[in-house]
Order: structure tokens, then sequence, then C-alpha cells
């Protein structure tokens, strides 16, 4: 199983690594160099979660996207604010630039607590 992490700025990119790999040492981390959801649908079965850092267009753009592999694995995004709109991000975990690294934790095991989530079983 794996994290899979995007975020453009590498100085963050490397401190969301970093806290995540102490975190969780079993996981492998793999560091997306752009946003591509093929390479979360490509690998679908093997992500155990997603931080991904996405701007407020691409939120919007991908929701029906992230919605969708919602249902195989938690999504943290992280943004400049958090989403207003009643609909976006039902189950979407959300935190806010600046964030530390406890806010990250702490979306991070909530995403992982939800009963919501439900991995569907594989044939």
């Amino acid at each position: 199983m794996s994290i899979l992490i995007y975020e453009p700025d590498p100085l963050v990119c490397s401190d969301i690594n970093e806290t995540l790999s102490a975190a969780f040492p079993q996981l492998r981390i793999e560091v997306l160099e752009s946003f591509d959801l093929s390479a979360l649908v490509d690998n679908i079965t093997a992500i155990k979660f997603a931080v991904l850092s996405l701007r407020r267009a691409q939120l919007y753009q991908h929701l029906p996207e992230l919605s969708n592999l919602q249902e195989w694995f938690p999504i943290i995004c992280i943004m400049n604010d958090t989403p207003r709109l009643a609909k976006v991000g039902e189950r979407l975990k959300f935190i806010a630039r600046p964030f530390s690294s406890s806010n990250l934790l702490a979306a991070v095991n909530a995403a992982l607590s939800d009963p919501r989530l439900c991995r569907p079983e594989m044939p």
C-alpha cells in the first residue's frame, strides 16, 4: 500500500513526505510531479490515501472523479481556503494553508477513520 502526494511546492512536498513517512513507516510514499487523475485511477487498489494540493479550479473541475475515487481511498485536499459549496467534499477532507504537521495528521486520521469509506472488494 502507498500514500500518494501531489504538492507543487518542493519544500512543502518534502515536509508532507517527512511527516507522513514518520507517521506511516509501513507505507510507501509516491509523489506525483503533476496533478494527474490517471495516476490515481491506475493505482486505485494500491493507494491507502492521497494528499492532494489543489487550486479551487482543479477541485471543481475534477470533483466528480475525486468523489468516485473517494469510494476506494480517502482523499485529503490542501487548499488556500476551504470550499464553501454545500455538496463539495461531502467526504473529502480539507486543510487550509498554512497548515502544520499536526493539522495534516489530524485530517489524515479523520479520513482514515471515516466509516463512510468502504473499500470495495476486488474480484
